[in-house]
């Protein structure tokens, strides 16, 4: 399987919130509008960076971590690429944790982010990944995510059908939540929506 056959974490993210963007971000890769928000994630992206490097672990439960910011972590096996935020590594589990500019808990979407991250964790290092975290920009909170079998066989599910939805180049359904149509960088390309 080559690279770009992998399926890349942001895409299992996104399936999860609206099908339709992982679509676009494969066949009109480019033609999408940055929203705000996304914006200034990635303003806010360098600045938590710098903190967390010099914060303790403690609220990971991890103190005696190393910590590698940004990691390219790629797995032909399971055919998944991505690159979290940071990785915590201790001598007997790997955690995954990402950072989050929201005030609301954890979706779906950033459940399934965290699960692809973590497997792709546990490959790299050799070592389980059995919770992932959530540290939330807007307050400082960090909040776990278990990375269990029910889980990771839903992250498996949406897999197959990310790779169906490629291999027969359909426009799968749009997401039931239209609040979230509103935000969309694809926001144009959904004339069915509107």
């Amino acid at each position: 399987m080559a690279s770009s056959e992998l399926i890349n974490i942001g895409d299992l993210k996104q399936w999860a919130y609206c099908p339709r963007v992982v679509f676009y971000h494969r066949f009109y890769s480019g033609s999408g509008v940055p929203t705000a928000k996304m914006k200034m994630g990635l303003s806010a992206q360098a600045d938590i960076e710098s903190l967390e490097a010099r914060r303790t672990l403690k609220h990971y439960g991890l103190e005696a971590a190393k910590r590698v910011f940004n990691p390219w972590l790629a797995d032909v096996g399971v055919g998944l690429q991505g690159r979290p935020d940071l990785v915590l590594e201790s001598a007997d589990r790997v955690a995954v944790v990402d950072f989050k500019l929201t005030g609301d808990g954890v979706g779906e979407n950033h459940r399934y982010q965290l699960c692809g991250y973590s497997i792709l964790a546990e490959l790299a290092t050799g070592l389980p990944a059995k919770t992932a975290f959530i540290y939330r920009l807007s307050d400082g909170a960090v909040l776990p995510v278990e990375i269990d079998e029910k889980l990771r066989a839903e992250v498996g599910a949406a897999m197959l059908k990310i790779r169906w939805m490629i291999e027969n180049e359909e426009v799968p359904e749009a997401t039931d939540v239209r609040k979230r149509c509103e935000d969309c960088e694809y926001a144009n390309y959904c004339g069915d929506v509107w």
